[in-house]
């Protein structure tokens, strides 16, 4: 396996060119993604936050191939995502490791389909599960492991094939505060081992500020990019920045475009069940407190 951190600079590069994305047709057709234009930078940490139903996943699926633009165009490196590959490193919120293999199968999988011999398989897989703190459990399960450990299993997967980017949709979304926490770290460290570009998709604005060199905000339905905000946070990072003057100002900053954009699509889901005009208000601080 040829090591990731050793990949020209260079690589990695996303372009998301006025990007559409609609599903169904005529009267029941929806707009998930409405002219969104951004790009993650060569080994650059990049998050997308924004209300419940914005598009974030569906804008990630289009990066990742698994869904085609309706307009628009998504690049890497100068080429279409139209299809899934090898250059990108996909890690789901939900545990999508194979039941009947072994930890170490599971991250060799991967390079056994890349035709790697199975003794060089086995050394990367080996490496990488020493790197994650999980190499004394290699021959174990997933079923024998906690979720924490599963999912540190699934971005180790995912590096494997030294990917260009990493797609990454709300990984720790299911994990308990402290282990999310904790994985928290244990991305950031990897991420600066391998410096490979990181498309990160979440609901926690703290997570947000702690992981990234920006953070992009989507508007309600169908979205679009409301605001760009570079984190200019010092790595290495502790969770002792969670309380300093900056990092409280841009989640406070991050709080209000969010609850603006809620309080929209809030009203708008009243407007549509008929419920609205009987009195129900929520004030910027209220939804804020929700999300």
């Amino acid at each position: 396996m040829s090591k990731p951190a050793e990949k020209p600079s260079e690589t990695g590069h996303i372009v998301v060119d006025r990007l559409r994305v609609r599903f169904g047709r005529n009267a029941s057709m929806v707009e998930a993604v409405s002219d969104v234009s951004m790009e993650v930078k060569p080994g650059e940490f990049v998050s997308i936050i924004g209300p419940s139903g914005c598009g974030k996943s569906t804008l990630l699926n289009v990066v990742a191939g698994f869904v085609k633009p309706s307009d628009g165009m998504v690049s890497m490196d100068g080429k279409p995502t139209d299809k899934p590959g090898a250059d990108r490193g996909m890690v789901f919120q939900q545990y999508s490791l194979f039941p009947w293999l072994t930890v170490r199968k599971n991250v060799e999988f991967g390079l056994k389909q890349q035709g790697m011999q199975s003794s060089q398989r086995e050394q990367a897989a080996r490496t990488l599960l020493g790197l994650a703190g999980l190499l004394a459990f290699e021959n174990h399960y997933p079923d024998q492991l906690s979720g924490g450990m599963r999912q540190r299993v699934g971005i180790v997967r995912a590096l494997a094939t030294s990917p260009q980017v990493l797609l990454m949709d709300e990984p720790f979304g299911a994990l308990d505060a402290q282990t999310r926490v904790v994985m928290q770290q244990i991305l950031t460290n990897m991420w600066q081992r391998f410096r490979i570009s990181v498309l990160f998709i979440t609901h926690d604005i703290d997570e947000s500020i702690f992981l990234s060199d920006r953070v992009y905000v989507m508007t309600a339905r169908p979205g679009r990019i409301k605001a760009e905000i570079p984190i200019l946070l010092p790595r290495p990072r502790t969770s002792d920045m969670a309380l300093s003057p900056e990092f409280l100002r841009i989640k406070q900053q991050l709080r209000d475009l969010i609850a603006e954009e809620s309080l929209k699509a809030m009203g708008g889901e009243l407007k549509d069940s008929g419920l609205a005009g009987f009195g129900m208000e929520v004030g910027p601080q209220g939804v804020a407190e929700l999300i």
